[in-house]
């Protein structure tokens, strides 16, 4: 690991000699250098291969999507696909939210989350949202919310504003997360919340299940950074926030029962969430669908007890 990119991502922390390099293999199926720092896990991936931001306006959504083979999909189609783990990521700062607070979301994607957040109430609602299509989604579908369609290092906005800052699925994209965390700081009001959510490079799928083709399929070009709990806590740290970090399991026992018997993704998100496995409206199937969601229950429990969701949620605040 070059000192360069070390300072760029914002472990100034960190040794770069203690980073050593291994071959991985993309969704893309391209084979690239990957670098990892030995005592936190955290994963880099290569800098020859970094996606700039111009991808986000327009290819991104052309490349990645709620179908594993990657075919575009409407923003109508994705808010109505993934409206159940949205509404388990809302619940992960709702009671933070106040009527007469103002939130940003930074990269609100289709608008998920933020429509939940309008659904609340909140005084103001600002979204950042690089593509275009996604952006203009949101403001006709919330059309209370004020979007700027934008990355986040390039948006205007007012520092010590905001009450609470999200951001989910964000943060390994970004080239810089060091500069990232710090302008969230800086936007924040005393005592302001962060709450972000990154892939866990500790996810079960990837250091548990004997599954080859899911860690060719879990590294891809678009996300740069690959968290650890420890990694996810010493930038926030570093950018002056106090706060503490948990697993996050966001997708379901049977996807990962799926990934093991078949060493494939089910066909679309919309199988690997939570939900009624039988359709008929009767007793008995309501105890099967029932005894499934008990077992789904005790899977995530077990899972984030030891930290190995697919997701990590920091939660920390402002200081002062």
């Amino acid at each position: 690991m070059d000192e360069s990119t070390l300072n760029k991502i914002g472990f100034s922390e960190y040794n770069s000699k203690d980073f050593y390099q291994k071959q991985i293999v993309l969704r893309d199926g391209r084979h690239v250098n990957f670098w990892v720092h030995g005592p936190s896990g955290h994963g880099v991936l290569d800098n020859s291969v970094w996606v700039g931001e111009k991808f986000y306006e327009e290819q991104y959504r052309q490349e990645f999507s709620s179908n594993s083979d990657g075919k575009k999909q409407e923003c109508e189609e994705h808010l109505r696909l993934y409206d159940s783990l949205n509404t388990r990521q809302f619940e992960l700062f709702k009671k933070f939210l106040t009527k007469d607070g103002k939130c940003l979301e930074i990269g609100g994607s289709f608008g998920g989350i933020t429509s939940k957040v309008c659904e609340f109430g909140v005084n103001e609602c600002h979204v950042v949202e690089p593509n275009k299509e996604d952006a203009q989604f949101v403001e006709s579908n919330c059309p209370d919310v004020k979007v700027f369609n934008s990355t986040f290092d390039k948006a205007q906005l007012e520092k010590s504003f905001y009450d609470i800052i999200v951001a989910f699925d964000v943060v390994e994209h970004v080239p810089s997360p060091g500069q990232f965390l710090k302008k969230c700081y800086s936007l924040l009001k005393p005592g302001g919340r962060l709450v972000i959510a990154v892939p866990n490079h500790n996810d079960v799928l990837l250091t548990n299940y004997q599954c080859n083709e899911y860690k060719n399929f879990y590294y891809h070009k678009a996300h740069i950074n690959y968290f650890t709990s420890k990694s996810i806590l010493d930038l926030c740290a570093l950018a002056g926030f106090d706060g503490h970090v948990k697993s996050f399991l966001d997708y379901s026992f049977f996807n990962h029962v799926f990934w093991h018997q078949n060493n494939k993704p089910m066909g679309s998100a919309e199988k690997a969430f939570v939900g009624d496995v039988i359709k008929n409206n009767d007793s008995l199937s309501d105890k099967i669908n029932n005894f499934y969601k008990k077992v789904e229950l005790e899977y995530e429990q077990l899972i984030n007890e030891n930290m190995a969701g697919g997701a990590l949620i920091f939660s920390g605040v402002k200081d002062g």
